[in-house]
């Protein structure tokens, strides 16, 4: 038994845990983020300074609700609202529908609604492979505790990293109530199977190699989201002073 809860934490630490706590602040930060944003630019600014996000965000729900089987009623990866509409905010839009008696579909409830924090973070770390992998080495080096290398970076490509990291990191990780609520259909579901999971893998392994490889293979992940609320939380500075400045 004491093998089972000590594959259970580690479990719940590194695939709950660290991700809700850098995932609640991020989208936290990012939403006020995108308000300081309407306040200082006018209502198109968080399209401006985000819309790459909210594609990415959309398209992050789209492609969870296809894999776990929902029905997609409509979607727009990005919409321009009608400034003048009250009712018209949504930048983006996936509406689903699923069978609420499949457990599979009622599980996938939940990855949809957290979704774009996923898919926003994979999207940092695709990018930073691709536009600066030195950089990428670096946290890879840190993750592994070996010696960092010498970092060689272009201007043009490391300027064009941060705008695009910028962009998705204020614009793409705001979740919304509907999000949340649409989590919170699948939670009950999702705890079965963790159990589930932590009852099966204590069978052959113990939570000290689970937690060594989680640890391992999700700290690329960490390292992204981390720097996406970097950014953000660099952004909310330069924002706040923004308003302060009138």
């Amino acid at each position: 038994m004491n093998g089972y809860f000590k594959v259970l934490g580690a479990l719940g630490l590194f695939l709950v845990m660290i991700p809700v706590l850098l995932g609640t602040l991020t989208v936290m930060i990012s939403r006020r983020n995108k308000a300081l944003s309407v306040v200082i630019g006018g209502f198109y600014a968080q399209i401006i300074l985000g819309g790459i996000g909210v594609v990415i965000h959309e398209l992050s729900h789209l492609l969870t609700a296809l894999f776990f089987g929902h029905q997609i009623v409509s979607f727009r990866l990005l919409h321009v609202p009608d400034p003048h509409n009250p009712a018209d905010n949504a930048l983006g839009y996936v509406n689903h529908a699923w069978n609420e008696h499949s457990f599979y579909q009622r599980v996938g409830n939940v990855f949809i609604g957290i979704a774009p924090v996923v898919g926003c973070t994979l999207a940092i770390i695709g990018l930073t492979q691709w536009l600066v992998p030195g950089i990428f080495t670096l946290w890879h080096a840190l993750i592994t505790q070996t010696e960092a290398p010498q970092i060689h970076l272009t201007a043009g490509r490391t300027i064009l990293w941060l705008i695009l990291i910028g962009n998705i990191a204020i614009g793409g990780f705001d979740l919304s109530s509907a999000d949340l609520e649409n989590s919170a259909t699948g939670l009950m579901t999702l705890i079965i199977v963790f159990l589930a999971a932590a009852l099966i893998l204590c069978q052959f392994t113990t939570g000290p190699i689970v937690a060594q490889t989680l640890r391992t293979w999700l700290a690329p992940f960490y390292w992204s989201l981390a720097f996406a609320l970097l950014i953000n939380l660099l952004m909310l500075g330069i924002l706040s002073l923004l308003s302060r400045l009138g």
